[in-house]
């Protein structure tokens, strides 16, 4: 039987309590996928916090606009749009 060798140690450990609810639906989850609770709990915190990084992305990109306020709703300022630039 081959070893197998993974390329990163889990060095951290955490404590949390959970209400009876999420204690009894990460139970059922551990029942039906055969995972450890422990395994659940990080793939869950684990996409969390890349949900987490590509939300960053968008913060520092979205709302980089300067301008008027009302840019997006003013039909004035549609009428420059229009006119040849030199």
């Amino acid at each position: 039987m081959p070893l197998l060798c993974y390329g990163w140690v889990m060095n951290e450990s955490l404590t949390i309590r959970l209400g009876q609810k999420l204690a009894h639906a990460l139970q059922e989850e551990a029942r039906e996928t055969g995972l450890a609770k422990g395994e659940i709990a990080r793939q869950a915190l684990e996409s969390r916090l890349k949900r987490r990084e590509k939300l960053a992305v968008m913060r520092r990109n979205f709302g980089a606009m300067h301008g008027p306020s009302d840019l997006s709703t003013n039909k004035a300022y549609r009428q420059n749009w229009k006119k040849k630039r030199p």
